[in-house]
């Protein structure tokens, strides 16, 4: 593909207007879009098909003008129109508006996100420099592929879709469309392949520049289009991409694994050990070490370093503290799979590094699986630096506006809904303890049956998920269960949780990507209930969750039940929880005032901060790799003496 143009929209934290200004600009602008749709109804398909031909030639050779952004924009909403029988709404176009001027779209679930983003993805499409959109999961981007695809064939546009587990061959093919869909990993991995490749072609004889090209697999970056941009610019930015190269355990390896696991099953919490929640590690303490030191150990463990040993006996606590089965992974044919603590999804071909894997596979009864070093590494804030362009939309952002802006350069544009929003969201209700909490549950939830509505209950663990459904079928009311074991039938189930007396019981719901359609009979009744068990350790997810009912108008309510055994509040520390139940005595109904919701506030926002703070250290490890490496000829994602 050609090189990216001098005439790009507008780059990422370039925009300096006032919001207020933008949304009123962008707000006439989606006017005039409509009028000039409205006035293409009338004209036929052979001629439709030759202004959206037109219009391609028109948008390589000039800039986003306001004239080509309205002429192409109104194509768009009239070819939607007659390829799925919906046209956009106006606050649709805002939306569509705000991304192709490098911001980040805030819109409610069910304001029809897939549907805005035809727009940005048509206009910078007709560059011709490739445009590459980011999904949450596979399911969604082959969903929204299929999708835009009638679309972006009036405008002579191609349009293809990278999955897990495609040959390079076809992956090669798939860059060569206009439009690309895929996840962040997809798309990732790739970019590492290409620097492998690189650092391997460039270091044999006789290599030509068309050699290197022909043997990549991307070919380049111009545009990024992200849904549900939260979850991915920072949820799972946490994480780096990572191509391992798998180092085989020893049979001495096996014999510290087993060794650490077993001693510190000995250990004395506070004497021995210390916990940090925030960061889900344990520290030996004084005597904790000397314990160490002074405990008999097999040959091949004494001959073991003392800071490699210390290590791994931290690792064993840390996963018999902070990794339950159920809740930060699941057993699946005899090996660990991680869950998503954002989505409730399995993340497919994730490790925990550094020993804790094998640590927690020990735990978990299972053999230990080959350690992996680094072949190649990178964060999602460094390969996002490659594209010139960014933008994004998503149902919750605006409570991270300042890191998405200053991590990216992306900010944040709340965008009104097309019907007025009817969501209700009762007031927390605390209780003392998890009986209590599901008790009020139980019998809240028997009340929505009764009403003739629909529930959804959020949960935080499939343990969780598993009981709540339990507790309902003993007392003969039907429950459907969603989490990652059931992960191939999520589509399916969040349909049918519209329906009236129906209870869904799901872990969280991030990045489901299809919405919940009410039965008539539950929307006159009042509409969807959603119902929280817990208190994510993000504001955001709790948000995700709430804002599956009341949509597009829809009536509905939402409302959180916590308690003092909830997880979320371990990040507080045992002796504060301690002294917080010495304060309920004397109460016997279980439910404590409204006001304790600010013990659970705080920990929200404890959590939210370290997230954050780790976010920012990786990335500043990584500048950090990058400014050292480069001025000595060196690939800063491929050259790794170690994983850490």
């Amino acid at each position: 593909m050609p090189n990216p143009s001098t005439k790009l929209p507008p780059k990422r934290g370039q925009s300096i207007l006032p919001k207020v200004w933008c949304r009123w600009q962008w707000g006439r602008m989606a006017e005039r879009i409509v009028a000039e749709s409205e006035r293409l109804q009338a004209i036929t398909i052979p001629e439709l098909q030759k202004l959206a031909r037109q219009s391609r030639s028109r948008a390589r050779l000039a800039a986003f003008d306001e004239r080509t952004v309205v002429g192409v924009c109104a194509l768009v909403r009239e070819i939607a129109g007659r390829e799925h029988g919906i046209r956009h709404f106006p606050v649709q176009i805002q939306g569509a508006l705000a991304m192709l001027n490098g911001w980040i779209a805030e819109m409610r679930t069910g304001e029809g996100k897939t549907l805005t983003s035809l727009m940005t993805v048509t206009l910078l499409s007709l560059r011709g420099q490739g445009c590459h959109v980011f999904t949450a999961n596979d399911y969604l981007a082959v969903r929204d592929c299929e999708f835009a695809k009638p679309v972006l064939h009036w405008f002579g546009l191609t349009a293809d879709v990278l999955v897990a587990d495609q040959l390079e061959q076809d992956r090669q093919k798939c860059y060569q469309a206009d439009v690309i869909y895929g996840s962040e990993k997809e798309f990732g991995f790739d970019f590492l392949r290409d620097r492998i490749k690189g650092v391997s072609v460039y270091g044999t004889e006789r290599s030509t520049p068309d050699q290197i090209s022909r043997s990549m697999i991307q070919n380049g970056h111009a545009y990024a289009v992200i849904d549900e941009a939260d979850s991915i610019l920072l949820d799972q930015a946490c994480t780096p991409l990572i191509i391992s190269c798998p180092q085989p355990v020893t049979d001495e390896d096996l014999t510290l694994f087993h060794w650490s696991e077993q001693f510190a099953g000995g250990l004395s919490v506070t004497t021995d050990y210390l916990l940090d929640p925030r960061i889900q590690s344990a520290r030996l303490t004084q005597r904790g070490v000397r314990r160490l030191r002074l405990t008999a150990k097999p040959i091949t463990v004494a001959q073991r370093s003392g800071e490699a040993l210390f290590s791994q006996i931290e690792r064993a606590l840390a996963a018999r503290h902070f990794y339950h089965e159920n809740r930060e992974y699941l057993v699946i044919d005899g090996r660990i799979e991680i869950i998503d603590q954002g989505t409730g999804r399995i993340l497919p071909g994730r490790k925990w590094r550094d020993g804790l894997q094998q640590a927690i596979e020990i735990r978990a009864g299972l053999k230990p699986s080959d350690s992996t070093g680094s072949a190649a590494r990178v964060t999602l804030q460094g390969y996002l630096t490659n594209y010139p362009f960014l933008c994004g939309m998503t149902g919750t952002a605006f409570e991270a506006r300042a890191e998405l802006k200053r991590t990216y350069g992306l900010r944040v544009m709340p965008i009104a809904t097309h019907h007025p929003c009817q969501l209700r969201q009762f007031p927390a209700r605390i209780f003392i303890d998890a009986d209590h909490k599901w008790t009020a549950i139980t019998e809240e939830l028997i009340k929505v049956v009764e009403a003739g509505r629909a529930a959804l209950v959020g949960t935080t663990s499939i343990t969780s998920s598993e009981q709540c459904a339990e507790r309902l079928r003993m007392l003969g009311i039907e429950v459907q269960v969603l989490h990652a074991r059931h992960h191939r039938d999520e589509a399916e189930i969040v349909r049918q949780a519209g329906e009236t007396g129906r209870i869904t019981v799901a872990t969280n719901m991030a990045g489901r990507g299809t919405d919940i359609k009410l039965h008539p009979t539950v929307r006159d009744a009042g509409g969807l209930h959603v119902v929280l068990t817990e208190m994510n350790r993000s504001t955001r997810i709790d948000r995700q969750l709430a804002g599956r009912a009341a949509r597009q108008g829809d009536p509905g309510s939402s409302q959180a039940f916590v308690s003092l055994d909830d997880e979320l509040l371990t990040i507080l520390g045992a002796a504060r929880i301690n002294r917080l139940k010495e304060l309920t005595r004397g109460i016997t109904n279980g439910e404590l005032p409204s006001q304790w919701i600010k013990y659970f506030v705080k920990a929200q926002r404890l959590f939210e901060r370290q997230a954050e703070l780790e976010r920012s250290q990786l990335l500043s490890r990584e500048r950090r790799r990058t400014d050292s490496m480069t001025p000595l000829g060196l690939d800063p994602f491929v050259e790794f003496a170690s994983d850490g």
